[in-house]
């Protein structure tokens, strides 16, 4: 529910802002937007300031109730976010039925600037909805985090009928126009909530709430949300060849009607006050199976959190995916990123074990401990820096013969009820600083400041294979293999040529 409050609300609004002894901002700010979900309102407001300001500066949102035709000392809202040049915060345990006064600030040192205000009204305390004994309840939906990637989608739903007697699923879309996307939730009283990623920035959404039941469909009332304008969640450029350009791992999505991609945004780690990219998939509808991850590495990822929670990925469609992590011998599940690069918390582990990020791998030659690829995986992991390391890990479905003469031909095994290819070869393309502490962005570095390089290694090679210089190959040679543009946002990476010694070998 969104309403604006008008006559002597607006000279409510007038006068706290007069009363206030700071410089009203409104070149810099945008109007404050709000979408309230019973006692709890979602806040947000863009702004005109470079990137670094608002995270280096007090910023935030002000609030307080209108009591009796007056204003009641103000709060400032805790846990406020910054995504780029976007304020960001939810306002909880405020008191029901009740018309509030906000705006947003930033104290520079010189003095503190800030937003035009805005007005809300608070609804009836308590999220869900009343049941109803003949249908499905809903109550308003709301989005919360939006980011210029991503957005958490939440609606209150009471139903007394069986759960295993009706679906749930969110529904979103662009407002402009196309086709729901569809993000299952469990069924059952009590608030329902998703993540979704993927967004485009500065593109405004609608959504709801969707009960499938007894052959009949019932939805929630419509809301919408507005992705910010950062991209990537802050990254500094403002345009390029990929979805992305602020994300250098990123290849250029090549548009074919077997490929699907998804860009998984890590719900509960958060770097720079924005959530954290996890990593990028590109999926084969023929294959069931990767055609390329791309993800950063950096120390930041790991921790102790690995609970292998295997399962299909909610951003690609089902039916092109394994319904079980059970692959036929002599091949296992080989993970394109590994389970260990992605440990510090449950839920960036959870999306690592997606069966979108798994190739059939030769279990004994090729995967675990002493197989040609365990120990080229080892061998990378040795090669992160303080800086971060940027890579792309890929796969070959076509004959693939390497310099030592093993040869590889194209086949397919059962995973988890699919007939998913074996891919013929894997590959992996790096990128990093030479220096590896710089502090610098890849961005800003010079192209000799930067190190790219490429390995690709035949499915057929034998147990205990161990990195060598017969192994690499310049970025550039990956693409003329594969088809992709990689590291397409880093115009300075060096993707014609490589130095082994730089790469210790």
């Amino acid at each position: 529910m969104r309403r604006i409050f008008t006559g002597l609300l607006a000279g409510v609004v007038a006068c706290f802002i007069s009363c206030d002894k700071t410089e009203e901002g409104n070149k810099w700010f945008s109007t404050p937007q709000y979408v309230v979900n019973g006692t709890t309102v979602a806040m947000s407001c863009q702004t005109q300031f470079g990137p670094g300001v608002l995270s280096a500066s007090n910023a935030g949102f002000s609030y307080a109730p209108v009591v009796d035709g007056g204003v009641v000392e103000f709060k400032k809202a805790s846990g406020v976010t910054v995504d780029g040049s976007t304020l960001h915060a939810t306002l909880s345990g405020l008191a029901p039925q009740t018309v509030y006064v906000a705006y947003a600030y930033a104290d520079l040192g010189a003095g503190q600037m800030q937003s035009v205000g805005i007005s809300f009204q608070t609804g009836e305390g308590g999220s869900l909805p009343e049941p109803d004994p003949e249908k499905p309840a809903f109550g308003t939906p709301w989005a919360s985090d939006v980011t210029a990637s991503s957005a958490m989608l939440n609606c209150g739903f009471t139903f007394e009928e069986a759960t295993s007697s009706y679906t749930l699923c969110f529904e979103y879309r662009p407002v402009s126009g196309g086709s729901y996307t569809q993000k299952s939730v469990p069924s059952g009283t009590g608030s329902k909530s998703v993540l979704l990623t993927g967004l485009s920035a500065s593109t405004e959404y609608e959504f709801r709430l969707c009960c499938e039941w007894d052959g009949e469909s019932y939805t929630s009332d419509s809301g919408r949300f507005t992705t910010s304008a950062s991209q990537g969640g802050g990254d500094p450029l403002p345009s390029g060849p990929t979805k992305y350009s602020g994300w250098a791992e990123l290849p250029v999505e090549v548009a074919n009607s077997d490929y699907y991609y998804a860009y998984h945004i890590c719900s509960d780690f958060r770097v720079d006050d924005h959530p954290a990219r996890n990593y990028t998939v590109c999926y084969s509808a023929e294959h069931h199976c990767p055609v390329w991850v791309a993800a950063p590495l950096h120390d930041c990822y790991v921790g102790r959190s690995g609970n292998r929670n295997y399962g299909p990925d909610p951003d690609i469609p089902y039916s092109i995916q394994p319904s079980s992590k059970t692959v036929d011998d002599p091949y296992n599940k080989g993970h394109m990123l590994g389970n260990k690069e992605r440990s510090k918390t449950s839920g960036m582990n959870k999306q690592v074990s997606y069966y979108t990020n798994m190739a059939p791998q030769h279990e004994i030659t090729f995967n675990t401990g002493g197989g040609a690829w365990n120990n080229l995986e080892d061998y990378i992991d040795g090669l992160w820096c303080k800086d971060t390391l940027y890579m792309v890990s890929g796969c070959l479905f076509d004959t693939w013969t390497d310099t030592y003469g093993n040869t590889a031909a194209p086949k397919r095994t059962g995973f988890g009820g699919v007939q998913a290819s074996v891919p013929t070869a894997f590959y992996y393309v790096l990128l990093r600083t030479k220096n590896g502490e710089t502090n610098n962005s890849v961005f800003q570095c010079s192209a000799s400041d930067l190190q790219c390089v490429g390995f690709i290694l035949s499915h057929a090679l034998p147990k205990g294979h161990k990195p060598q210089r017969a192994d690499m190959r310049s970025v550039k040679e990956i693409e003329e293999m594969t088809g992709f543009t990689f590291f397409a946002n880093v115009p300075n990476a060096p993707k014609d040529t490589y130095d082994p010694k730089d790469w210790g070998l």
